[in-house]
C-alpha cells in the first residue's frame, strides 16, 4: 500500500508540474511587435566630428624609490 501511495503521488506531481509548465508556455498573450530602429539618412550625419584637443591621460604610471641604505642602517 505504501508503494502504491508513492506511485500515485509521483504521478500526481508530474502531472501537476506538466500542467503548470504548459500553462506558462502558451499564456494566450501575444507579444507586442518589435519597434523598428529609426532610419538615418546619409545627409543627417556630421561629416567631420569635432576633435578633442585635450591631452590624453596616461593609463598607468610607475613610481621608483631609491633608498640609501647608509641613512637607515643605524
Amino acid at each position: 500500500m505504501k508503494i502504491l501511495k508513492q506511485i500515485l503521488f509521483t504521478f500526481a506531481a508530474v502531472a501537476g508540474l506538466s500542467l503548470a509548465v504548459s500553462a506558462q508556455k502558451g499564456g494566450g498573450q501575444q507579444r507586442p511587435p518589435k519597434e523598428k530602429p529609426p532610419v538615418i539618412k546619409p545627409g543627417d550625419k556630421p561629416k567631420n566630428p569635432p576633435k578633442d584637443d585635450r591631452p590624453k591621460k596616461p593609463g598607468m604610471s610607475y613610481f621608483v624609490a631609491l633608498v640609501n641604505e647608509n641613512e637607515y642602517s643605524g
